[in-house]
């Protein structure tokens, strides 16, 4: 038996139906999906705050939040024009419109600059187990943060790191003490601003 939508009198022989309304009627019904920026890092391709600040989500993710569709269960098609999500007639598929803006985050933009906020110093006799320490904080560092430079010194090797918390963060994950000293380094905003040197002893 023929269904007619109760909105525009039209047959589901003739148009697709979502729930009691035609496939139309139920999109004029649930509105357009806005417009909606998404801000990405031309860098690293990580999705940024307004501050430019990388926030540990997808795009899929940050549309979503954009969007308002959370607990919808959306699927986003591969190129993002399109997405299927649940709503209170069933489930529905809407065409949408993401706007990618590319900046630089704040991260990258400072690694290009060799700006760093810590150094630290790996002291030892052992040259082998310095090195190998060395790149165990490295490789922690740059998971979360940047390292413009390291310098191989006579007496050991230094590590400047983008992240002063980043830095210290690093040492406290391998348990290593260390000696803590700050240096003034300018002013910014009539605010001070301060390197700080992290000295280990291997």
């Amino acid at each position: 038996m023929a269904r007619y939508c109760p909105k525009c009198g039209k047959s589901d022989a003739d148009v697709a139906f979502h729930g009691e309304l035609c496939m139309e009627c139920t999109k004029t019904q649930i509105g357009e999906l806005p417009n909606v920026q998404v801000i990405i890092c031309s860098k690293c391709g990580e999705v940024l705050d307004k501050g430019r600040k990388k926030k540990e989500t997808t795009v899929q993710e940050e549309a979503t939040r954009l969007l308002k569709l959370k607990g919808t269960d959306p699927v986003y098609s591969e190129d993002m024009t399109s997405v299927e999500y649940d709503t209170p007639s069933g489930r529905i598929k809407r065409d949408l419109l993401i706007l990618i803006r590319k900046e630089q985050c704040v991260v990258c933009a400072r690694s290009n600059s060799q700006y760093f906020e810590a150094i630290i110093q790996i002291r030892g006799d052992d040259r082998l187990k310095v090195e190998r320490m060395v790149d165990i904080l490295t490789k922690r560092v740059e998971s979360r943060s940047f390292i413009p430079k390291i310098d191989e010194l006579k007496e050991g090797i230094d590590i400047y790191c983008g992240s002063r918390s980043e830095a210290i963060a690093a040492l406290n994950a391998q348990k290593l003490g260390f000696q803590r000293t700050e240096k003034l380094a300018g002013e910014k905003n009539g605010k001070r601003l301060y390197r700080t040197t992290l000295l280990v002893r291997l």
